[in-house]
């Protein structure tokens, strides 16, 4: 078992922690592993009961971080899968919504900022979310939470 490296593990508790509170929820940390829909991490990750901060997180991650993935977009691609019931591969608008509103919960961004997302993730502009679209706005989000400038 390899640990992340630590920029790895501040991009990730950033995407929990949208509004930089310097902590996480245990109830988002718990709908980001259901949408993971992986059994065995599931199952081997304890959910604290009480809000984790940064030196925490990362305990949790090296303690519980699988090698089972070399691919930095594995995560994303699981969570796409999860949000992509029906397999066709492409989302609609209304689920990836849904989707955002569980794992980040309903006051955390408003209906303007998520149809933001929705609108710049849409590059074809069908109203529907692929794959590659999906892992576009995951990757702007982790630019955006690092500090870099995005376009």
């Amino acid at each position: 078992m390899s640990n992340m490296r630590p920029e790895e593990i501040k991009e990730a508790f950033a995407l929990f922690d949208p509004q930089n509170t310097g902590s996480i929820q245990p109830q988002a940390f718990q709908s980001f592993l259901d949408t993971l829909g992986d059994q065995e991490l599931k199952q081997a990750v304890r959910i604290p009961n009480h809000a984790i901060d940064l030196r925490e997180f990362t305990e949790l991650m090296n303690r519980y971080n699988q090698d089972n993935s070399k691919d930095p977009e594995e995560p994303y691609r699981r969570a796409f899968a999860s949000i992509n019931k029906d397999g066709s591969g492409q989302v609609s608008a209304q689920e990836l919504r849904a989707a955002i509103q569980q794992f980040l919960g309903t006051n955390v961004l408003s209906e303007a900022d998520v149809d933001e997302i929705i609108r710049e993730g849409d590059v074809s502009g069908d109203g529907r979310i692929t794959l590659e679209e999906f892992l576009k706005i995951m990757q702007k989000s982790e630019k955006y939470h690092r500090g870099e400038h995005v376009l």
